[in-house]
């Protein structure tokens, strides 16, 4: 078939006029626009679903003595966290090794996650467990506990080589007094999914926030302290411990009740790097998790005070708050040269219940 200048001109015409639509389809795919709406919808999603932040069962812990009890004698899942090599030297027996960035993933299509009594994940120190743990149970997926400490709770070398070499006493009787005032109200962050329902943004951020390693979403404290302007420092400690002393320029937030939109969520700049402390890095950690799904520059800080006061911890609170050589099981771990198998242990009914709570 010939075409004549006519049918030239025709097709020309019809391919200049579909281009743009193409080229505007493609940009609105591939580039959705960051809106504060979107970021609106998320948080009344999370606050109309459980308000786990401000409730009272964050940090969701659980003790090594209850795992070693139950890993043959009860439905429970051990997730590790950590690189393929950390793993293959020496894991909790019958543990599985997924990392964070393969977690949604593994739930979604290599198991069940409701047909498990408990799912534990653990790192070295918890930081990262409690981190992947608080977008997990945002999720909906309620089963879902951290390790207390982490493997430094299990094993000798590993403490030594985290919480045990994390504890210091470097501001002992050096902590800051004057109280600093919350930044004014301002917007929340804006985030770009793309999508227009509270659960699809939350997974979609959920997705982009679990694409991290452990170093991505911790500033030590002696980082913090190099230039501690450059952060906004959220002190995760009730009003009366904070005034006894506190991080130079830290501002005071109340435990699971300063977050949420008619308090003072608002008070935290979107444009700034946020820097969370609690006592142990427990609890922080979920609330880092949080706050990144928001679209917040949140950091947290590993060990919390144990990391600058560890003789004031161990000497004013509770034991579950500091951690001493003492706080090691000594369980054995598997190797691919030593396999080791748990004792079938105490049964799930003789056994505490997991820590419902609390740093």
């Amino acid at each position: 078939m010939k075409f004549t200048l006519g049918n030239n001109m025709l097709c020309l015409l019809l391919l200049t006029a579909l281009l743009p639509g193409c080229r505007q389809a493609r940009n609105e795919t591939r580039h959705p626009v960051a809106s504060v709406a979107e970021t609106a919808l998320l948080l009344d999603y999370l606050e109309q679903n459980g308000n786990l932040i401000n409730g009272p069962f964050l940090p969701a812990l659980i003790g090594p003595e209850e795992v070693y009890g139950r890993l043959q004698a009860s439905n429970m899942l051990v997730i590790d966290l950590r690189t393929p090599e950390a793993f293959s030297r020496g894991h909790i027996p019958l543990s599985v090794n997924v990392r964070p960035d393969a977690i949604l993933d593994y739930f979604e299509q290599q198991i069940d996650p409701p047909a498990f009594g408990q799912i534990v994940l653990v790192c070295n120190n918890a930081m990262l467990s409690g981190y992947v743990n608080a977008i997990l149970l945002f999720l909906g997926y309620d089963n879902v506990l951290s390790l207390r400490n982490g493997l430094s709770s299990w094993d000798m070398d590993i403490a030594s080589n985290y919480w045990l070499k994390a504890m210091s006493d470097s501001l002992e009787g050096r902590l800051e007094t004057t109280p600093h005032p919350k930044a004014p109200a301002a917007e929340l962050p804006a985030i770009a999914t793309g999508e227009s329902s509270g659960y699809r943004i939350l997974r979609a951020r959920a997705r982009e926030v679990l694409s991290i390693q452990a170093a991505d979403i911790n500033v030590p404290v002696t980082r913090l302290l190099e230039n501690p302007e450059a952060y906004y420092i959220v002190n995760y400690w009730p009003q009366a411990l904070y005034e006894s002393g506190h991080l130079p320029g830290a501002v005071q937030y109340a435990p699971k009740y300063s977050l949420h939109s008619s308090t003072y969520l608002n008070t935290l700049p979107a444009g700034k790097p946020l820097v969370v402390y609690c006592f142990t890095g427990h609890h922080s950690a979920y609330v880092t998790g949080f706050l990144r799904l928001l679209g917040y520059q949140a950091y947290n800080l590993p060990y919390g005070a144990n990391s600058f006061i560890h003789s004031t911890m161990l000497s004013t609170q509770a034991d579950s708050r500091s951690f001493t050589s003492e706080s090691v099981a000594g369980y054995p771990l598997s190797t691919p040269e030593a396999p080791a198998q748990p004792t079938s242990g105490e049964s799930q009914e003789t056994l505490a219940p997991p820590i419902p709570g609390g740093c």
